[in-house]
């Protein structure tokens, strides 16, 4: 294993009191496949999302410094270019602001940069000769960085001509862990590994001297004295582990520890700081913990769901010291759904009122859902108002929302309707549904005759139908004779009469017979018969039919 110069007390008088727990002592490597295998694993290039094991192995593969990659800026038309910060990216590195890539050695910005020649890409940062990458997940790029740890990183280095001028240093937020120098040489290598993923930062410093300078229009050479100039080549990582992550629901506030750092200085007043990424800052308790180390911890809760980054800046007397991060990941609370139809049953083409309840079952203090409840039914014949669907609305109990919608069965068969309720939850709760059956019967309609005694002129016959549905009634009127003495019983055709009725409103109709009926009647009347009438009353809607059959009696005919 080859093994670099280390130096872990780097530190200005700023960060003299102040460490992080656990870091361990990291190990230096001048070697990049020792690096790799001491990382172990394969090389994850750029998949997607951190690996679990292995390491990342920038090669500049397919980086364009003529301008052409996406993101990046022309400096030196066809030969350097200023890249966009997500260009690492899927390797699992932000890039700081100034950094550059060259196919010709940074010669055309710089032509005291002859020793950087001979490798087809090369990078470095203008403006100053230090860059800095923030280790995040490995995603595409573009996409919303999100912090992540390493267990180190290392650089192949161009052109180290004099010791102690090129290396890295290692940050756990703003609190350092460790340097590595390059060794001389036409090609070092310079790397650095701890025990476990603490390194959330590196600046690299390349020569004592800035390449070249550039003000948006114009490069501007740097440095003259090629000694000093420095450029990188290949970028190794320990594969990027996730940041500290706490799981969390809506409302409920997070009370996990999400800082821990040692201070040496009694007298410093340490003091914490606390952005939650979601607007609110708020200062963090500070205690003490085991091994002399102190933790922060704070007391908040999210009112949506989604992944947060909450940084702590934790500061003393010497001023700031540490940043960490923590992701916070909001789930949604749960909630109840309950419906319910009522009345039921419920005549065809008659309504009733389907009331849907969703509860939050969360765990805390209830947030009331809000937002639309879906209606459907797998029923043949359902009809539904408002779109099939309503709008939640608060009610006087805490976390408890209704709606309501109107269901309308328009045939009978089947017998029964399931009513399905789905809720689909909003920015702090989970979807719910639930199901309701609503039986569906025939049409009832009564018949009551007015009293009456039928006469020649007029001679009509008043009734009162009734139904308790919207209904398309047809009546019959049939005159039956009773068998009296030697004459036979007989049946005389009265009337009939079809008509539409409104649902649970009397209607009163009238059935007036043709003359030659009256004739017949009053012939059986003279006969003495008595006459009395058998009235048939048909209720009918869609494919549905009910037939109900009153008799009236004592109507007779003069």
């Amino acid at each position: 294993m080859a093994v670099a110069s280390v130096c872990c007390a780097l530190a200005p008088a700023a960060y003299a009191s102040l460490s992080v727990p656990d870091a361990g002592q990291g190990t230096a490597f001048s070697s990049l496949p020792a690096f790799t295998a001491t990382a172990g694993g394969a090389d994850n290039g750029t998949a997607v999302g951190e690996q679990g094991s292995g390491y990342r192995h920038v090669t500049w593969t397919g980086v364009a410094a003529d301008g052409s990659d996406p993101g990046s800026t022309v400096i030196a038309r066809g030969h350097v270019a200023a890249l966009a910060r997500s260009r690492l990216q899927p390797w699992g590195l932000e890039l700081g602001s100034d950094v550059a890539v060259a196919n010709d050695g940074f010669t055309s910005v710089n032509p005291s940069a002859s020793g950087l020649s001979g490798t087809p890409i090369s990078w470095a940062p203008f403006n100053a000769n230090t860059a800095e990458l923030q280790v995040v997940a490995p995603t595409a790029r573009a996409s919303t960085p999100v912090a992540a740890q390493t267990r180190g990183l290392g650089v192949t280095f161009l052109n180290v001509d004099a010791a102690s001028t090129t290396g890295i240093q290692y940050f756990d937020g703003d609190i350092p862990l460790g340097q590595v120098f390059a060794p001389t040489g036409n090609t070092s290598f310079a790397g650095m590994l701890f025990p476990d993923a603490v390194v959330t930062r590196v600046v690299i410093t390349l020569g004592s001297a800035e390449i070249f300078a550039f003000n948006g229009s114009q490069p501007t050479q740097g440095g003259t004295d090629p000694t000093t100039l420095v450029a990188g080549e290949d970028v190794a990582l320990a594969e990027p582990a996730p940041a500290p992550a706490v799981a969390t629901t809506a409302g409920v506030p997070v009370t996990s520890v999400l800082d821990k750092f040692i201070e040496t200085n009694p007298s410093a007043n340490p003091r914490a700081t606390i952005d939650w990424g979601d607007g609110t800052r708020t200062t963090g308790t500070i205690a003490p913990a085991a091994g002399g180390t102190f933790v922060v911890t704070g007391n908040h809760p999210y009112a949506q769901t989604g992944s947060y980054t909450v940084q702590v800046t934790v500061n003393d007397s010497s001023g700031p010291e540490q940043t960490s991060q923590t992701q916070i990941r909001v789930g949604p609370r749960a909630t109840t759904t309950s419906v319910i139809c009522s009345p039921s049953p419920v005549a065809v083409t008659a309504s009733t009122m389907c009331t849907a309840t969703v509860a939050d079952a969360g765990v805390g203090g209830p947030i009331t859902p809000t937002g639309p409840v879906a209606f459907s039914s797998p029923t043949a014949g359902a009809s539904f108002a408002s779109d099939s669907g309503c709008v939640l609305g608060a009610t006087q109990t805490p976390g408890v929302a209704i709606c309501q919608v109107q269901f309308t069965p328009t045939q009978l068969p089947p017998t029964q309707a399931r009513i399905d309720a789905d809720y689909g939850g909003d920015d702090a709760h989970a979807a719910s549904s639930d199901s309701a059956i609503v039986r569906v019967r025939a049409q009832r309609c009564t018949l009551k005759a007015l009293p009456a005694r039928l006469k020649a002129h007029p001679a009509v016959l008043g009734m009162i139908v009734t139904c308790d549905a919207r209904a398309n009634v047809t009546i019959g009127v049939k005159a039956t004779g009773a068998r009296k003495g030697r004459f036979r019983a007989f049946t005389i055709p009265f009337g009939a009469l079809r008509t539409p009725v409104t649902g649970g409103r009397p209607t009163v109709l009238v059935i007036k017979p043709s003359r030659a009926v009256l004739g017949d009647l009053r012939a059986a009347g003279r006969r003495h018969q008595r006459v009395s009438l058998k009235l048939t009353l048909t209720a009918s809607s869609h494919a549905t039919s009910a037939t109900t059959t009153t008799r009236v009696a004592a109507v007779r005919i003069r």
